[in-house]
Order: structure tokens, then C-alpha cells, then sequence
């Protein structure tokens, strides 16, 4: 068996965001937060704003081509959603818009997209939390203690054995009187459908954290390499792609893999395994959300194209475990090369297994990154 982790880690080096790009982000997104702070037009209505998403997470691609740096930024509001339709709500955000981003921002059916010339910035509105969520967002544009240009900063998961230790570690927990914060899920405007849905960022994030752990530090780097494949190698269908594949892949990673090139093979057996009836059906499978046992992430996500994606994971899987079982390592770099395209680099001698991927850990009793002897991406 070659797990090949010298190459997949230049892999993952090659696709992870540039210096570049994560300097682009925190132009945009600093710029964005510190008007919404300051302009007459939102301030009668703004608690507090935070970062979610890949970047969030740790699983975040580099921009393809000509694609931009993008990132999402949550605009918590005091808008009580009993008193105002979602489109209500969006369009107090209009004018703001108007005066700051002339131009450069649309309408989504979630958010309002702001487009610059090296940036797209999400900016998604809640409605108003409890108490307890508005003074742990607050105004210096931390949740918790993690300010969110650390988020950009950092590319982390969590190696820790008790899951109540995860939001402390990483900057996310409250004051005594705001634990209730940690099990509160936020309410966004759903336009397109005329309601208000529910969403639990900090449910997700923590999830992810101790799915990582799980993994021994494996977790993130597979996400990102199925999210490469995914971008580069299956033109249809259009989804499920972003987070709902990235759910599909926690889903389906096993927690015990050993290397970046097992997990990425276990995880396309488990989605051809788990998945083939709906597969067969042209059935879109139900997994529900982190902390929203009621909210289906595929739930917009056509049972036609599921049954494409199917046929494209099932694929995948084949082709994985062939390079994964194959002892040869230059066969093998020929294999992972086919699954995963130009960016999976050539086999060289001094590539062996004794080169460890680094995975990625991180300590409790401090707040800063600590590499174990595998090597993260």
C-alpha cells in the first residue's frame, strides 16, 4: 500500500489559499466590517458580525482561474423576524450598500454578494438572538474571544479528548451567563422562500473541530482534496458542491485513517456504499444540519444530479482504492494524478513513506497552532 505523504502533502501545499489570497480576504472583509460599524444606515439595527465559512472551518481551496477570493461575513441584527419578512430585512442593508459598494454588490437568495476586484465577500443577516448570542457577538467583531481576522490567520483543527474543551480552545466560549449561546442557532433570511431558516455556525465549526480530532488531524485535508476533485475533475453536475459536499464528506470519512490518500478512499467507498439506492432512485438523501436535527443540508439539491454525483464519487472510489492497494509508488503517483488532476505533483526519489503529511492538531493549554510530527497543508 502507498499513501504517497510527500506528495499529497506538496498536493495540499499547492492547493491550499496563497499568502495572496488570505491577505485579499482580510483587506475585504476589515474594510466591510468597519463601515458596517460606523454608517448611520446600520447602526440602528447592528449587534455584532462575525466570520463563518471554509475559511472558519479550515477547509478552504485556493480560487481556480479566474475566480476570486471569497469569504463570508454574518451580519447579526437586533430585526425581530415576527415583525419583518425576510425581504424586509435584507433590504435595510440596501441602502448601505449603495452608498459603500456602489456598483459591486447583488442580491442572492440568502445574502447580498459583494464583488471587488480581487474579492467576493457573502454578507449574511440574522435576526435578532437571544441575549445572551448579542453579548457574546459583540461589537469588536469577535464571537467569543477568536477575533475574526484570526480566522484567516490560522489553519487548525483540534486534537483534544473532551468535546467541552473545544470551544475554549479555540477562542469560542462565553462568560458563565452565555453558555446558552453555545446551543442557539441564528435565523437568516430566506428570500426566495419567503422565510426565515434557521442556521447554527458555531455548531458546525465545533462539529468540525472535533471530527478533526477524530481523525487524528486528517479530517481537513480530506475535505480540501475531495473539494479539489470536485472543482477540477467533475464538470457535472452543478451541486452538490461548498459546504453541502463538505458535510457529505464528514458524513463519510471514517474516524480512524492513517494517512490523506486512505481517508479520501474510505470516504468515496462510504459515499458509493451508503448512498447507492438513492443513487439508483435519482434521490436526493436527507443529512440533517449540525445542531438542527430538523434542517436538511440537501435539501435543495436535485435527485438527479445526486444520482450524477453518485456515479462520479463511485468512480472515484474505484480509481482511489486502486492507487491506495497499488505498491508501486510511481503507479500509484500515476493513479492519484488521474483522480485528482494537474496539481498532484510527480513522483520523485526521494519520496517515501518515512515523510510524514502533517496533520492538523492542535493544543489545548494554549491558543497557538501546535504541528505534530505529520505535516498539515
Amino acid at each position: 500500500m502507498a499513501s504517497l505523504p510527500s506528495l499529497f502533502e506538496t498536493f495540499l501545499m499547492g492547493i491550499r489559499p496563497s499568502e495572496q489570497h488570505i491577505e485579499d480576504y482580510k483587506q475585504g472583509h476589515e474594510a466591510l466590517r468597519t463601515l458596517l460599524r460606523s454608517d448611520d444606515t446600520v447602526t440602528d439595527f447592528y449587534v455584532g458580525d462575525f466570520l463563518q465559512g471554509s475559511y472558519r472551518r479550515w477547509t478552504a481551496v485556493r480560487p481556480i482561474g479566474d475566480e476570486k477570493s471569497d469569504v463570508d461575513i454574518v451580519l447579526v441584527t437586533d430585526l425581530d423576524k415576527e415583525e419583518v419578512t425576510p425581504e424586509e430585512a435584507m433590504a435595510k442593508c440596501e441602502p448601505f450598500l449603495e452608498e459603500h459598494y456602489d456598483g459591486q454588490w447583488s442580491k442572492k437568495d440568502r445574502a447580498y454578494q459583494i464583488e471587488q476586484d480581487d474579492v467576493e465577500i457573502d454578507l449574511v443577516l440574522t435576526a435578532a438572538p437571544s441575549e445572551a448570542a448579542k453579548d457574546a457577538v459583540r461589537p469588536d467583531g469577535s464571537i467569543g474571544q477568536l477575533a475574526v481576522g484570526e480566522g484567516l490567520d490560522i489553519e487548525q483543527g483540534v486534537n483534544i479528548n473532551q468535546s467541552s474543551e473545544v470551544a475554549e480552545a479555540f477562542g469560542l466560549t462565553f462568560n458563565a451567563h452565555d453558555e446558552e449561546w453555545r446551543d442557539e442557532p441564528l435565523d437568516i433570511p430566506d428570500r426566495r422562500l419567503d422565510e426565515w431558516d434557521c442556521t447554527h455556525p458555531l455548531a458546525t465549526i465545533e462539529w468540525s473541530y472535533k471530527k478533526n480530532d477524530r481523525t487524528d488531524g486528517y479530517y481537513v485535508n480530506v475535505v480540501k482534496a475531495i473539494k479539489w476533485w470536485r472543482r477540477t475533475q467533475v464538470t457535472e453536475p452543478v451541486r452538490p458542491r461548498g459546504y453541502p459536499l463538505e458535510h457529505l464528506v464528514g458524513e463519510c470519512c471514517p474516524d480512524e485513517i492513517d494517512s490523506v490518500a486512505e481517508g479520501i478512499c474510505l470516504t468515496f467507498e462510504t459515499i458509493e456504499q451508503r448512498f447507492a439506492t438513492e443513487g439508483i432512485n435519482e434521490e436526493s438523501p436527507t443529512l440533517p444540519a449540525r445542531g438542527l436535527p430538523d434542517i436538511d443540508v440537501f435539501a435543495r439539491i436535485d435527485g438527479e444530479d445526486f444520482a450524477t454525483f453518485h456515479d462520479a464519487a463511485s468512480d472515484a472510489a474505484t480509481l482511489s482504492r486502486e492507487a491506495l492497494d497499488e505498491d508501486n509508488k510511481s503507479t500509484s503517483r500515476e493513479l492519484w494524478h488521474e483522480l485528482l488532476g494537474e496539481e498532484f505533483p510527480e513522483y520523485g526519489s526521494d519520496d517515501s513513506d518515512d515523510d510524514g503529511e502533517r496533520a492538523v492538531n492542535f493544543n489545548t493549554t494554549s491558543r497557538r497552532t501546535n504541528v505534530t510530527e505529520h505535516r498539515f497543508a
